[in-house]
């Protein structure tokens, strides 16, 4: 039943975002009664952070292998993969999330570590960025990715066009996003022709490994 409710609060969130996911709305979408999901969580934070976590549940998967493949395939490959997940991600979250930047009480609310207050990192997307660096770090040590990478600016640059694309596919008509962006309407094509752009320079060669 928990996994239900659980489910259920994910639908109701992606549908209405945070603010208007309420137990009641919840409790409609499981087929229960509102006062059931107290059987099951404590509080409505309890229930809404079992929700994000089934809602980043396919993100946290992709950053995971990640940051297993080092030293495995190629960078390139890698972050192609990753790039496509985190697109899709977006595309799921940014509903959810984009009334909260308006709800300046939500908003601190987030921002203080929202159902895990005082964690050292808060749950966000400070945590994806530090997932990228932690990638980009290790493949500097492999010598795959050149010393003169900034791992944190290189990770800015990926995870923000990931976002932009994903805000232009909500807001544009495909057709339009392809004529005036000239951005492809497949996630997966943006996300190989993206990471070959920025990792330009940045890739060193098995000779140049090789010799070093």
């Amino acid at each position: 039943m928990s996994q239900r409710i659980v489910l259920a609060a994910a639908e109701v969130l992606r549908q209405r975002g945070f603010a208007e996911a309420t137990t009641k709305e919840i409790a409609r979408a499981a087929g229960i009664s509102e006062g059931s999901i107290y059987n099951h969580f404590d509080n409505k934070t309890a229930l809404i952070a079992a929700a994000m976590s089934e809602v980043t549940s396919g993100i946290r998967t992709a950053m995971a292998r990640l940051l297993e493949r080092v030293g495995e395939s190629s960078v390139e490959d890698n972050l192609n993969e990753f790039a496509e997940a985190q697109v899709r991600f977006l595309l799921d979250l940014l509903p959810i999330t984009g009334p909260t930047l308006g709800d300046r009480e939500l908003l601190e609310w987030l921002r203080r570590g929202g159902p895990t207050p005082g964690a050292a990192t808060p749950p966000g997307p400070v945590l994806g960025h530090a997932g990228v660096i932690a990638y980009l770090e290790a493949e500097q040590r492999a010598r795959r990715l050149a010393a003169d990478t900034e791992p944190a600016y290189l990770a800015a640059a990926l995870l923000g066009a990931c976002l932009q694309y994903a805000f232009l596919s909500l807001l544009t008509r495909k057709e339009v996003m392809t004529a005036v962006a000239r951005l492809p309407g497949d996630p997966a094509a943006f996300a190989q022709e993206t990471v070959h752009m920025l990792l330009a320079g940045h890739i060193r060669s098995r000779r140049v490994r090789a010799a070093s």
